[in-house]
């Protein structure tokens, strides 16, 4: 391998902490330094880092990683007369949404449940909320590093359009090394939500013609549906009544529901099976329902749940089939948890074309999930290969939460296996590709439209592999380099 220049040894991990590895770090601190960075060392594989709040190793294991933290700058412009706002790769989004809002009446027009991830990050993975599509499908422009296809030396490009800003909205690191994004803007607005009960899976569906930023929990064992009704409401001056409200909801969320709720889950698990799934019944009884607040966008579609340490998968199906996912993710929890002796018979061909009978079996009663269900609809994206793209309606996500430490998740990833593998069958349910994934190339293959013209780009920005890692390879079959080292080591 070439020189590292900068670069300095480093033990990194990621939010979850399932993903620790050594990398020669680089923080560059211009596009220039980029650059001479790429030119020095034609014969490692380099990958950009953001803020680690993704459990896959999308970023990992490379010999060079880019701390793209200097990237943070925070512009408006305009463009054929349409406000946007440029961002600089290592941005975060809180820092974004703060500086934005410091110098405009302006916001973003989608957010994901928390505001931790870098800007790049975000988009590179298919970052979503609910109700609208993913931050990828908003992306104007991206300015980023590739290779030159003649020369092969790396070279700074723009692309407003066409394949290559539809695969670089959504790029996983492969096409090349993001720079800065364009983002659209619009008037900063308020959200109304209210918490109902909800019996069946049709009333949720029903309830996003009025309430288009909703989304929904369904906690094990007791089984009951919470509706976040929610909508946009134009920004106005509020009633001294509505802003108590507000405050008075923020206060709950956050020491009840994102610190307390955490906390008993954490007891819970420390008690035993028996406790968590009487705590997991009596749960959404402590909703607050059937009263409205009236706040900022940001306080009420972003949460602070990333205050405890977990690990995530979310699985992804059309919203035609919704209910029978949802039906066979009840059934598997109850499996798991040894609830139920069997598998309904309605899902046993899909569970055998999985080859998982035997899993099936050996799982029963090995694991009591304890966290429930997140679940949010997220309309198609245009994009190549984000979880919505290529899709000719709505598709919901389907959140599989643990908080057991690192090191100590070997059921909870049999269990994920189950379910992804059994959903791939039975609904062609496509993953995160920033969570949990235990799929390979061979399972996302025929689930994406466009995968093949993704990986022609990402060949042709990068035909000697330098952007590449193990992921690439497992997911994409994109393989690093011929000159792949080992100067990367993956720990534990």
């Amino acid at each position: 391998m070439g020189a590292i220049g900068k670069g300095i040894l480093k033990k990194i991990a990621n939010f979850g902490g399932n993903q620790q590895w050594y990398s020669n770090c680089c923080r560059p601190e211009s596009e220039a330094e980029i650059l001479e960075i790429l030119q020095q060392n034609p014969r490692a594989t380099i990958r950009a880092i953001g803020s680690g709040h993704s459990w896959s190793d999308v970023a990992a294991n490379a010999d060079i990683a880019l701390d793209m933290g200097a990237f943070n700058s925070v512009e408006l412009v305009t463009v054929n007369g349409e406000q946007l706002v440029r961002v600089g790769a290592g941005c975060r989004l809180q820092d974004l949404l703060n500086r934005l809002h410091a110098i405009s009446d302006r916001t973003l027009p989608t957010l994901g449940a928390i505001k931790k991830q870098t800007i790049s990050g975000a988009i590179s993975t298919g970052t979503h909320g609910s109700g609208r599509q993913s931050i990828s499908h908003f992306v104007v422009a991206v300015r980023m590093v590739v290779f030159d296809s003649a020369s092969g030396h790396p070279v700074v490009r723009e692309f407003r359009e066409g394949p290559e800003l539809e695969a670089a909205r959504c790029g996983l690191g492969s096409v090349g090394i993001i720079l800065s994004v364009d983002l659209p803007t619009v008037p900063k607005y308020l959200v109304s939500e209210t918490v109902r009960r909800c019996e069946k899976v049709e009333e949720i569906v029903a309830a996003f013609a009025e309430q288009p930023l909703s989304n929904f929990v369904l906690s094990p064992y007791g089984w009951t549906f919470a509706m976040f009704e929610r909508k946009p409401v134009e920004m106005r001056r509020r009633t001294f009544a509505e802003l108590c409200k507000a405050w008075f909801f923020r206060a709950y969320g956050l020491l009840l529901l994102d610190v307390g709720f955490h906390l008993g889950i954490h007891a819970a698990r420390w008690l035993g099976p028996l406790a968590i799934k009487t705590y997991l019944r009596a749960a959404p009884h402590t909703l607050i329902k059937n009263v409205e607040r009236i706040d900022d966008a940001e306080r009420v579609l972003t949460t602070y749940h990333y205050l405890f340490r977990h690990e995530e998968m979310e699985i992804f199906v059309r919203e035609a089939e919704l209910e029978r996912a949802i039906h066979f993710v009840r059934a598997a929890i109850e499996l798991f948890a040894g609830i139920e002796t069997a598998m309904p018979a309605e899902f046993l061909p899909a569970i055998e074309e999985a080859g998982l009978e035997r899993a099936a079996r050996d799982g029963r009663g090995s694991y009591t999930h304890h966290y429930p269900l997140f679940c949010r609809r997220i309309l198609p994206d245009a994009t190549m290969i984000s979880m919505t793209s290529s899709s000719d309606e709505p598709m919901y996500s389907i959140s599989i939460f643990t908080y057991d430490a690192p090191g100590h998740r070997e059921r909870y990833y049999e269990f994920c296996r189950f379910l992804a593998y059994s959903l791939l069958h039975l609904v062609q349910a496509r993953l995160h590709w920033g969570k949990h994934f235990p799929f390979q190339y061979r399972d996302v293959a025929s689930a994406y439209p466009r995968l093949e013209e993704f990986r022609a780009l990402c060949q042709s920005f990068d035909p000697n592999g330098n952007l590449r890692n193990g992921y690439t390879k497992q997911v994409l079959n994109l393989p690093p380099g011929a000159a792949f080292s080992d100067a990367a080591h993956p720990i534990g």
